[in-house]
């Protein structure tokens, strides 16, 4: 049975819309179903509304902090400035659903299906988000610090001006993500999946890279103070954007065509990485650690490498001009003055 449960004063017919009583007591009788309704504004805490139908629903400014909604349809639900703090959102699908400048701090969505979600602008610190699915998600702009992003499936997301801070995204899926001028300082990044990923502009100071792979992903203007990629090879065998791989890609004779010029990697830690063919015009590489780093064929062009470390460094074919190498430890281990 349908129930019109909207508010409209349309030609002097005035509808209802569902108060909260009203829904948990239809709820208590055994009532799931309530797609399609108005309940804008309503106002249901702490209670348990597992399974619940609220797909194509208008929960717009609504408040459900802390209700237990596991397993609720809320796709293509209407949740714009819904307070949803520290409610349970497990297994829940909210496919399409619009969530833009929402509020789900210290919600648990953990593998939630969020399939191209609208959650811009909207507050997810400390929300945890195992496993969640957000192919082709917009974040654009929203705060996920401290969140819980662990095998997360984020691939072709909108994450540009995101603020990821400290985030964990082990083993997470972004690749074709869009992370300009996201904030991933300090994030935990080991083994995700950056391929084709836009890291342009993106801040990722002191963030642990160790075995991410970036294949075909643009680091231009990024910043990588103090990052760490160590081990990492960084190779691309079909465009100028940057890459990181951990395979080496046996059987490759063309030179990579890495682009991280203006890049800051500032005490990265690049020992043992691939960089062959790469430009890092104009970028700064103070105290970076390129020990036996490959530069094969790498072009140095105003580059600040002053205090880095290349000890066993390989510049073969590498282009070298106006180049700051004050202090820099060279390949065969003396010191330039």
């Amino acid at each position: 049975m349908n129930l019109n449960l909207t508010t409209n004063l349309i030609g002097g017919n005035a509808e209802k819309r569902m108060k909260g009583t009203e829904l948990l007591s239809l709820y208590e009788t055994g009532r799931t179903d309530f797609s399609r309704a108005d309940l804008s504004q309503i106002q249901i805490l702490q209670v348990e509304l597992n399974n619940i139908d609220l797909s194509r629903t208008e929960l717009d400014w609504a408040n459900l902090s802390g209700s237990d909604l596991s397993g609720a349809n809320l796709s293509r639900a209407d949740l714009i400035h819904a307070k949803l703090l520290k409610s349970k959102l497990v297994g829940a699908n909210l496919n399409s659903a619009d969530l833009s400048n929402a509020d789900l701090s210290w919600a648990t969505l953990e593998e939630a299906t969020l399939a191209r979600v609208d959650l811009s602008n909207a507050n997810l610190s400390q929300a945890c988000l195992k496993n969640a699915n957000f192919a082709d998600a917009n974040l654009s702009g929203a705060n996920l610090t401290g969140v819980d992003l662990t095998g997360a499936n984020l691939s072709r997301a909108d994450l540009s001006c995101a603020t990821l801070a400290g985030v964990n995204l082990s083993g997470a899926d972004l690749s074709r993500a869009d992370l300009s001028y996201a904030d991933l300082s300090n994030a935990e990044l080991t083994h995700v999946n950056f391929n084709k990923a836009d890291l342009s502009k993106s801040n990722l100071t002191k963030a642990n890279l160790q075995r991410a792979t970036l294949k075909g992903a643009n680091l231009r203007s990024a910043n990588l103070r103090g990052a760490n990629m160590s081990g990492a090879a960084l190779k691309d065998i079909s465009s100028s954007l940057a890459t990181i791989s951990e395979m080496h890609l046996p059987g490759v004779s063309q030179p990579s065509k890495l682009d991280l010029r203006s890049a800051n990697l500032s005490g990265a830690n690049l020992s043992g990485v691939c960089l062959q063919g790469a430009n890092f015009r104009f970028a700064l590489l103070y105290e970076t650690n390129l020990q036996l780093a490959d530069l094969r064929h790498a072009s140095l062009i105003d580059v600040y490498l002053r205090g880095a470390n290349l000890r066993i460094a390989n510049l073969q074919n590498s282009i070298l001009s106006g180049v700051n190498w004050k202090g820099a430890t060279m390949p065969d281990g003396s010191i330039h003055h």
